[in-house]
C-alpha cells in the first residue's frame, strides 16, 4: 500500500497565494491585506488549533 505524500507548505506560502489571488480583485494593497488577514484567522480558529494547543498545555 503506498502512502499519499503530503506536499509541506508553509504559513508563508499560504498568505503569498491568498494575497497574490486577492489582489487581482481589491486594487487596494491594503484592503487586501485586511482580507488576507480575515480569511487566514478563519482557517486558523477553524482549523482546530486552538484545542489541540489547550490540549498541550493541560
Amino acid at each position: 500500500m503506498e502512502r499519499q505524500k503530503i506536499p509541506e507548505t508553509t504559513l508563508g506560502d499560504l498568505i503569498v497565494a491568498l494575497t497574490d489571488e486577492t489582489a487581482q480583485y481589491i486594487r487596494d494593497e491594503k484592503e487586501a491585506c485586511k482580507v488576507v488577514a480575515v480569511m487566514v484567522t478563519h482557517l486558523l480558529n477553524s482549523s482546530g488549533a486552538r484545542f489541540r494547543r489547550r490540549q498541550y498545555w493541560q
